[in-house]
């Protein structure tokens, strides 16, 4: 049997995919983040995605036709030094390509076509590719949404240390609170004057694991959740206008990824938001696959391997947990 390997190498997770030629999924994997910037062990979970996925395939090396990979933190031409790295594992011979995150999230969501994707999750990044096939990131305009879960987390407790708060919020205070394992406001206030915690990854772990007692306490109507979320809605809103403004069509797609960007209480945030635009329609939708597969259908080009709607429908019947 032959295969292709898809890799979507996030800060969280490594998730892979392993696709026999005809469209049919016969193995997935998941291992710890691929990010090196926040994860240490990511060239090991990376390599140990790769060659647990071929071994659930009951596959060698030898059977990879082709192998795609999208990693966060690969942003400069430098990073393709590592990123290749990764995915240069022994024994495999086959066309290998390492590609941004957002790339194969692109192609996933939007099938090739132009538009525009949103990934807010443990990191935050907006993409576009463009009528000109232009690969264009809010990055470029200097603009950055600091609205990942962990940002969610840090401006709701930098309003609470604050004082920023109404005596509607306390259900939202309480569980962070108890999140925390303090009993009083001012308890946390004294963790912040520490740096909450000393490792930056640690930290940033733990402040990501928050973010759903917000995005849920939004839902709630609870007033700081709600403020804090409306801001982040904007945020992202500015970053797809912005990148929209390279597109000649009025119509452009936004799809929308991530924990964050696809919590119910933001994702309404960004379509109202984006209601008020006058000179563009966007078009806020689902993605019609995952990154990892955005990645399986890469490395199915890579094999020259025919993509045709029955191949799509065939991959789109796998649900990845």
């Amino acid at each position: 049997m032959k295969i292709v390997v898809g890799l979507d190498g996030g800060g969280s997770h490594t998730r892979a995919i392993a696709v026999d030629v005809t469209g049919r999924v016969v193995a997935y994997v998941e291992r710890g983040g691929a990010n090196p910037n926040h994860n240490p062990d990511a060239k090991e979970n990376v390599r140990g995605a790769i060659a647990a996925v071929i071994a659930e395939a009951g596959c060698s090396e030898q059977d990879v036709v082709g192998l795609a990979a999208g990693f966060a933190g690969l942003d400069r031409a430098e990073d393709l030094v590592w990123a290749e790295q990764y995915i240069n594992q022994n024994g495999l011979t086959c066309p290998r390509k390492a590609v941004n995150d957002a790339v194969i999230a692109h192609i996933g969501s939007l099938r090739n076509q132009t538009g525009i994707i949103v990934i807010c999750g443990t990191g935050s990044v907006v993409f576009g590719i463009n009528e000109a096939g232009e690969h264009v990131r809010n990055y470029e305009y200097h603009h950055y949404a600091a609205t990942a879960a962990r940002h969610l987390a840090y401006n709701t407790m930098f309003r609470m240390i604050a004082g920023d708060v109404l005596k509607e919020d306390q259900v939202l205070i309480d569980q962070i609170l108890l999140y925390w394992q303090v009993g009083h406001i001012m308890d946390l206030a004294e963790l912040a004057k520490n740096g909450f915690i000393t490792d930056s990854k640690e930290r940033n772990h733990r402040f990501g694991g928050m973010a759903p007692l917000i995005t849920e306490a939004a839902l709630q109507g609870i007033p700081l959740a709600c403020s804090v979320c409306d801001n982040a809605a904007r945020e992202i809103s500015i970053g797809i206008r912005l990148i929209g403004t390279s597109f000649s069509a009025e119509a452009i797609p936004v799809a929308l990824i991530g924990s964050v960007a696809q919590s119910t209480y933001i994702a309404a945030g960004i379509s109202k938001e984006l209601r008020s635009e006058t000179v563009r329609r966007y078009q806020v939708k689902k993605p019609e696959m995952s990154p990892t597969m955005g990645a399986v259908l890469m490395a199915m080009g890579l094999a020259n391997i025919n993509i045709d709607e029955l191949m799509i429908n065939k991959l789109k019947e796998y649900r990845q947990n």
